[in-house]
């Protein structure tokens, strides 16, 4: 497997053959290849990841393009592609918009199709298997983000079960326990009755799924990085321990310093945390990668958005609003920090007692396009005025 120190020094936006060269030199004679790539093509699918860490989508769709003509034999390479369509949605917030969702379900359906492909054909090393059920995981991940229960409960039964049977063909898949792992945990939070209903023999215990999700972080090949994005926001949203989340996400950081999503999580980390010291350090950090060109440019939004919740924290409600002020101005439209920004001025006009003008303020965030809970947060606070003694606690308390 390329460890996290090859990570690091690998220039995405190297011209191919270099980038070919130095990617090869970096993998170790005994790297973990479960399913039996050309090495070629085995490094091109990691360098297309190390993009979308860094949102370079670009990039990745390059790397992927480079082994398209494999693209038959190999539906991870599919399903590479879904992957940069799924970040793009996951880094945007897009998962509640139909049509800026479409090039990513796009995107899935080609995976899948590939996948059955060679399921039919005999599926030798768990390949279709493999991305059948993760593409089935991501697919539910969505359904779920829409409320849509019932596909998401068929969806991600299927998943499951695609990736037992690729563990049962290929033993040295254990990128297959991520997706089990994950779903076993989100199984074992449900009520009693509708797991007895719904999902018999299901055991009850979502540290079952945890210790699955770990085994896919220790021994796993592709899926590492993303899966310790998802077991953060399960930190920070299921079990409410922002501490094991930053614990993960400052792991992510460490090797790609430069990704401005993960970068996004450490706030929502160190606000849950109560550390404004920490969190206006995290935002010139930002505005450091935002200035020398390292951060997209449109990510300007979450760079003031970030000075601001440092001030936010601290109820300076003068220097918040300036900067939330700044990123709506200067923001781009993709950015959900933007739609964060305004929220919180309404927060802040609620603080300060113009209750008009606030729940004019969260009548413009209800129409707009729900990010992690804005939509929804906005309509509770036009009933009930928000108050900082009893709202500031998380960062993202809708779940």
């Amino acid at each position: 497997m390329v460890t996290s120190a090859h990570r690091r020094i690998l220039p995405v936006n190297t011209p191919g053959k270099l980038l070919l060269g130095v990617l090869l030199a970096a993998l170790p004679a005994q790297a973990a290849n479960p399913l039996g790539l050309d090495p070629a093509v085995d490094a091109r699918i990691h360098a297309a990841l190390v993009a979308n860490y860094r949102m370079d989508f670009a990039g990745g769709a390059q790397e992927l393009a480079a082994v398209q003509a494999q693209a038959a034999d190999h539906p991870l390479i599919l399903f590479g592609d879904l992957l940069i369509e799924w970040w793009k949605v996951t880094a945007a917030v897009w998962e509640e918009d139909a049509k800026l969702s479409q090039p990513m379900l796009s995107a899935a359906d080609r995976s899948l199709a590939a996948a059955e492909r060679l399921i039919a054909a005999g599926d030798p090393t768990g390949e279709g298997h493999l991305v059948k059920g993760a593409t089935l995981g991501l697919l539910g991940r969505w359904h779920i983000k829409n409320r849509h229960w019932m596909k998401s409960y068929f969806i991600g039964k299927d998943a499951k079960a695609n990736l037992e049977r690729a563990l049962e063909i290929n033993l040295a898949l254990y990128d297959a326990y991520s997706g089990i792992g994950i779903y076993d945990y989100f199984v074992a939070k449900l009520p009693g009755i509708v797991r007895w209903l719904a999902f018999a023999g299901q055991a009850a215990d979502p540290t079952i799924g945890l210790r699955k999700v770990d085994t896919a972080l220790a021994e796993g090949t592709y899926t590492v990085v993303g899966t310790k994005a998802a077991l953060s926001l399960i930190f920070l949203r299921n079990e409410l321990d922002p501490t094991r989340a930053l614990a993960l996400i400052d792991e992510l950081l460490a090797e790609h310093p430069e990704s401005a999503f993960f970068g996004s999580l450490r706030l929502i980390a160190l606000y849950d945390l109560n550390r404004p010291e920490a969190l206006m350090a995290e935002a010139e950090r930002q505005a450091d990668l935002l200035a020398t060109g390292v951060y997209p440019a449109e990510r300007q939004a979450q760079v003031h958005f970030a000075r601001g919740l440092a001030a936010f924290r601290r109820q300076n409600w003068v220097a918040a609003d300036e900067a939330y002020a700044t990123a709506v101005a200067q923001g781009h439209p993709t950015d959900p920090f933007g739609t964060w920004a305004r929220l919180h001025r309404a927060n802040i006009l609620d603080a300060q007692g113009d209750r008009r003008e606030a729940r004019r303020a969260y009548r413009e965030v209800r129409g707009m396009l729900n990010r992690w809970g804005t939509k929804r947060l906005a309509e509770r606070y036009l009933d009930d005025p928000f108050d900082p003694a009893i709202h500031q606690v998380r960062m993202l308390p809708d779940g």
